[in-house]
């Protein structure tokens, strides 16, 4: 098991009274208002809350893209057998305030009980920078580090020198986000180093259990999902933000032979996306299975 380490030396300054912005400029009544009309523009309220909250919160585009796509999700939810009517609550009614948190386990210890925390790692392997997400307790073995350079083609050596969460990479400068709140949903057709990011598998059972995991909205403010709209969540999102980049899904106990890398999902607006995206983005994917 690899334990990565934290981002420490980079950690943001927090915003002045950010907490207290934070509910002033309040995310809840904005998605309300969205479900409410129908529509998602981004008025004053989130460019006055990024402006002032900087790399403490996701920016304006972040925010509608994850609401649009996670709206669908909510919405087809009800087509699944014995989908609890606490998993089909709103968007506008699954955000929890907390102290502000500066690391995943931090995040974990303010959340509600049951509640997993969707966290990222950084890995510098054979030269390029890959972002991996991952939920509550599962961790990078050195299996998963075999598959990501398998997937990208790099020398199997490469995953026995890779360094995670190198020292010298500022999440600031490279994904747009603060320390803490670092995850796939980079700000929109943002200019970023990031070769390819990596979908880490959990337990299968965790979704059959119904079990909700936390999508960092800023320091201060996590949305709660269902579990199982987070990988159509991830897939959608990259597909509209960062199409150029390999989105690489690794192979877990549901299926522990095949894995895809989705380097050419469609591109398409969020609205316009069918969910759940499974079908599309494999087709469009091209597949490995793990050397044996």
């Amino acid at each position: 098991m690899i334990r990565p380490a934290i981002h420490a030396q980079h950690a943001l300054p927090l915003p002045q009274g950010g907490r207290d912005l934070s509910r002033l400029l309040s995310l809840e009544d904005t998605f309300e208002t969205w479900l409410a009309t129908g529509a998602t523009e981004v008025g004053n309220t989130l460019h006055l809350r990024e402006h002032a909250l900087g790399a403490a919160t996701l920016s304006s585009a972040s925010l509608r893209l994850i609401y649009e796509i996670a709206n669908r999700q909510i919405e087809v939810l009800p087509t699944r057998e014995h989908v609890s009517a606490r998993l089909r609550r709103p968007l506008h009614q699954r955000i929890v305030r907390h102290e502000a948190t500066l690391s995943a386990s931090e995040t974990q210890s303010v959340l509600p009980q049951g509640v997993l925390v969707q966290k990222t790692v950084s890995l510098k392997m054979g030269g390029k920078l890959i972002v991996c997400s991952c939920v509550g307790d599962e961790r990078l073995e050195r299996q998963h580090l075999r598959d990501i350079a398998s997937a990208l083609a790099l020398p199997r050596r490469a995953s026995g020198r890779c360094t995670i969460n190198p020292g010298s990479l500022n999440p600031v400068e490279v994904f747009g986000m603060a320390a803490g709140m670092i995850s796939p949903f980079f700000p929109p057709q943002r200019q970023t180093r990031v070769d390819a990011l990596v979908l880490v598998p959990w337990p299968p059972e965790w979704e059959d259990q119904q079990r909700e995991v936390t999508v960092s909205l800023s320091l201060w403010e996590s949305l709660l999902l269902p579990l199982v709209c987070l990988t159509s969540l991830v897939r959608c999102y990259a597909a509209v933000s960062y199409p150029h980049i390999p989105l690489i899904e690794l192979p877990g106990k549901a299926n522990p032979q095949a894995g895809t890398t989705s380097a050419l999902i469609p591109r398409a607006p969020p609205a316009e996306f069918p969910l759940p995206v499974s079908e599309p983005a494999r087709s469009a994917s091209r597949s490995y299975r793990r050397p044996p």
